[in-house]
């Protein structure tokens, strides 16, 4: 690979921002890595966030300009059911003791960052109480966008609660790439009530009306599950498999919270549902489903509220022909890309003449590296072999759970390799023809920075490559 650096200051690279990174990690972390075979570049992004427009504890040029200061090249700001486009819409600075959920004031720490970094001239006082002004997706977009170096997409996460079944049970979905938002989540609240549907009906209608509209505008968009079975927002296995035109998922959300059951104690349970899922698709001749990291924060640093654990430690490496929404997208659909908690590969490449997947992970001193390749075999037992179940209380949001386990078969490791602490790895994998589809999985021993509360996200850095079909 070429490694020109294609921009100056790499100080400015995700892990140099954090700290710790030498020369080989920030070569490889950075959007800047140019592929002598197809001329494609790899570039950083993060699409799932949220500011003051929703329910973030930033406004959304402090939520911007963390990214971009982190060495990120493109992101979507993906506020719960509003678009960003209202160019009158204010928040009155609070007192710092206001609580509740969401946010109806800006803190106060948060308005003083604001205004040292942006100024004052998005500020009033009105009757009595300083309000600031919410920056709109356009405004943004000229304030941040660089070509080349830095491209902000539109995006919301559509929020709703599906109540077919006498039991509440929540979706959530991002939509990227419309810089408009569907009149149903429009005209809802940051949750809307969808009483008339079941989780996976909500998923289709949602994807559904969100190309339609795009399509309206001639536009494009991508629509992706967020967070599947967290703590309080209920995409199950099932839901996904009845939704075979939905090719997008969260493999990685920091902003998941959820009590494993004692059966997958220890283990990383997305990506059992990804294994699901893609076994039952590759059997049917379906799309197979690929996975995005996100952080899903609502905390930024330079907000003046910096909290760390939910900043920075999802997101996805795309391979693509320049930093522009077509081309992304373009890169996204054919699956040149791969998710990511903290560990940054050298290369990702698949052969189709050969069904040959191969993985490499630069060397970064004092760290050990392992890539393992997961695939389900043909004939393995699609249908779960048993359930735990959650019962409803009020830690769940008083909502039962039935939570499938699968045959050891599905996502079954076909082949572990192993480097040597502070050494370069690289290792392939090339289908049998038992096998419906191979994927990897790339675990550091380095253990991630951020203090996790939840087992809905790796202890240690961890990369995943996109599925490939015999």
């Amino acid at each position: 690979m070429d490694k020109t650096i294609r921009r100056a200051g790499l100080a400015l690279s995700r892990r140099a921002f954090f700290g710790g990174a030498t020369a080989a990690t920030v070569l490889a972390a950075t959007g800047s890595i140019a592929d002598n075979r197809t001329g494609r570049r790899w570039y950083r992004g993060m699409l799932h966030m949220h500011t003051h427009w929703s329910d973030g504890r930033a406004l959304p040029e402090q939520a911007v300009a963390a990214y971009k200061d982190a060495g990120y090249d493109f992101i979507a700001l993906s506020d719960h059911n509003r678009f960003q486009d209202n160019p009158d819409k204010w928040m009155a600075v609070g007192t710092g003791k206001e609580k509740g959920w969401p946010p109806k004031v800006v803190h106060p720490d948060c308005f003083k960052a604001f205004v040292k970094r942006f100024g004052s001239g998005n500020v009033r006082e009105r009757d009595g109480k300083t309000e600031v002004r919410l920056a709109t997706y356009p405004e943004l977009k000229k304030m941040f966008d660089e070509p080349e170096k830095f491209l902000l997409l539109p995006g919301v996460e559509i929020t709703t609660d599906a109540k077919a079944t006498g039991q509440t049970y929540a979706m959530h979905m991002n939509v990227i790439g419309i810089d408009d938002i569907i009149e149903r989540a429009k005209k809802a609240g940051l949750i809307e009530g969808l009483p008339k549907h079941t989780v996976a009906s909500a998923i289709r209608e949602t994807r559904e009306m969100s190309e339609a509209l795009a399509k309206e505008r001639g536009q494009e968009c991508i629509c992706m599950v967020n967070h599947p079975n967290w703590l309080f927002y209920d995409v199950g296995t099932q839901d996904i498999i009845d939704n075979p035109e939905l090719r997008y998922f969260e493999v990685c959300s920091n902003g998941s919270e959820w009590l494993v059951p004692k059966e997958l104690d220890g283990e990383w349970y997305h990506d059992h549902i990804w294994d699901a899922v893609l076994a039952y698709r590759a059997t049917h001749g379906q799309q197979l489903l690929y996975g995005f990291g996100c952080d899903d924060t609502h905390f930024y640093p330079g907000s003046g509220l910096e909290n760390p654990y939910v900043f920075g430690d999802g997101y996805i490496m795309v391979r693509a022909e320049e930093l522009s929404q077509k081309a992304l997208f373009e890169a996204i659909r054919r699956g040149d890309f791969y998710a990511s908690s903290e560990l940054d590969l050298e290369d990702v490449s698949f052969d189709a003449k050969t069904r040959t997947l191969k993985v490499s992970v630069p060397a970064t001193p004092d760290v050990k590296y392992r890539i393992r390749f997961i695939t389900t075999k043909k004939g393995t037992p699609l249908d779960p072999v048993s359930y735990v179940e959650i019962p409803a209380t009020k830690e769940h949001m008083n909502r039962a759970r039935k939570v499938p386990i699968y045959a050891d078969g599905i996502g079954a490791t076909a082949k572990l390799a192993e480097g040597r602490r502070g050494e370069r790895l690289e290792a392939s994998y090339t289908l049998d023809a038992k096998d419906l589809y191979v994927r990897a999985r790339v675990e550091s021993d380095a253990p991630t920075q951020f203090k996790r509360r939840h087992k809905l996200h790796p202890d240690h850095h961890t990369a995943w490559t996109q599925p490939y079909a015999n």
